[in-house]
């Protein structure tokens, strides 16, 4: 192979060399011709790869007997994979889903990855849902080449604050988000647009990460909501977060990891109607307020060496608290106050493939008349294989103010197809 490519190469540059020898040329045209001989050179290799490539990949027969080859250049087509989540509401008093639905798929994920070149990899990620059509859930360049072991990423992606919030909702160890984060963020998490900087050290003798990012605004736009300006108006209202991951080794059996989590931005508020500051325009229901939120979380692990893929047990804990202005005026409708939630969760292997599971979970209502929400809840996740789960799940969900327990009955199944990146540590 090495010489027919070797007299191919001769054949082409031979005559163009001796051409020059025989007859001199023009500054100019000689740079040209030597760079047309440089494209040719460079299409003839690329035609033989591809030759090569074609010899060694087998043949098909389609259904009207013609023979097909694969394709010539398969490491230029991203990993796609496709996630399915299912959910089934069997709760007595009727469906808790947000659509209202009994079954029904709650959403698909198609992820596309793949490294762009040596310095940047792209990892795309849509959700498709009845509720809310083709989505963006998290569309990122990641630099893979910077200097000082930075991690940097441009584009949405999952916030990295807490411990939950940095999963997809169906890699959750349990159903659904806990209800701090559904009520301070929203059902599906918190999402950010923006940039994404992390490095990982070891200054005393533990495993650290650093993570910053800042970003578009502070969690998604109340379409219902009119304010004079965007939240985005100036810098100081965008979102900005970090996070301290910090761990340990306890034995070679057992690891624990504690983290420290902010962030803050302005967010629109409901306030009573007010005439707008246009004649024309719709009247003002809205107004930007500052909102921070800190958060601590940790997570201890426990699996043996001898028999990891039989036992093992996951203890995780997050307390959140958010931080709103203390306003006394009458016409703003919004959070005012300090609110706290959190919750506990723990998991403990009984099989290979068999798991149960526990959380409770409780967090502050917007106002003192309205009352805690509290829920407690089991789950049996059963994992026929790496691509697929099923869970089925009991809640007693109290949601405070008088108001009577909910008992619910859910059962999810998830699969995946293609190739998936491991979930995150």
């Amino acid at each position: 192979m090495r010489r027919s490519f070797f007299l191919c190469a001769l054949a082409t540059i031979g005559p163009v060399a001796l051409a020059a020898q025989a007859t001199p040329t023009p500054k100019r045209d000689s740079a040209a011709r030597a760079d047309s001989v440089s494209r040719a050179d460079s299409i003839a290799l690329v035609r033989e790869l591809e030759q090569m490539q074609s010899a060694g990949a087998p043949d098909t027969t389609g259904s009207r007997g013609t023979s097909q080859q694969s394709a010539s250049n398969p490491r230029l087509l991203p990993d796609i994979s496709v996630v399915g989540d299912f959910i089934a509401d069997a709760s007595p008093r009727g469906s808790t889903q947000e659509d209202g639905t009994r079954l029904g798929v709650r959403e698909l994920e198609v992820a596309f990855q793949a490294a762009v070149d040596p310095y940047f990899r792209g990892d795309v990620f849509l959700g498709i849902s009845d509720e809310e059509g083709i989505a963006i859930e998290q569309a990122y360049l990641t630099a893979t080449a910077l200097p000082a072991q930075l991690e940097a990423r441009l584009g949405r992606f999952l916030m990295p604050f807490g411990k939950q919030n940095t999963t997809h909702r169906h890699d959750l160890h349990a159903i659904e988000y806990p209800y701090v984060i559904q009520s301070f963020f929203g059902p599906e998490g918190l999402k950010g647009t923006g940039i994404y900087l992390s490095r990982v050290f070891a200054p005393f003798g533990f495993y650290q990460e650093v993570i910053a990012t800042a970003v578009d605004r502070f969690g998604e736009r109340d379409e219902s909501l009119v304010t004079r300006e965007p939240a985005n108006r100036k810098l100081g209202g965008l979102g900005y977060s970090a996070r301290l991951r910090n761990y340990f080794d306890l034995s070679q059996a057992a690891n624990v990891e504690v983290s420290f989590s902010g962030i803050t931005g302005k967010r629109e508020q409901p306030m009573l109607e007010l005439p707008s500051d246009d004649p024309d325009g719709e009247p003002l229901n809205g107004y930007n307020q500052r909102q921070s939120v800190v958060a601590v979380d940790v997570t201890y692990r426990w699996r043996p060496l001898q028999q990891g893929l039989y036992k093992s047990f996951i203890l995780q804990g997050e307390l959140m608290q958010q931080r709103n202005p203390d306003v006394t005026i009458p016409e703003l409708l919004g959070p005012t106050g300090d609110r706290v939630g959190g919750y506990a969760f723990a998991r403990y292997q009984i099989g290979r493939r068999s798991f149960l599971g526990a959380r409770y979970d409780f967090v502050d209502a917007e106002s003192s008349a309205d009352g805690n929400t509290t829920a407690a809840s089991g789950y049996y996740e059963f994992f026929p294989s790496e691509f697929s789960k099923l869970v089925a799940g009991y809640e007693r969900y109290m949601a405070g103010g008088g108001a009577k327990g909910i008992n619910r009955l859910i059962l999810q199944a998830a699969f995946s197809l293609g190739p998936h990146k491991p979930h995150p540590f």
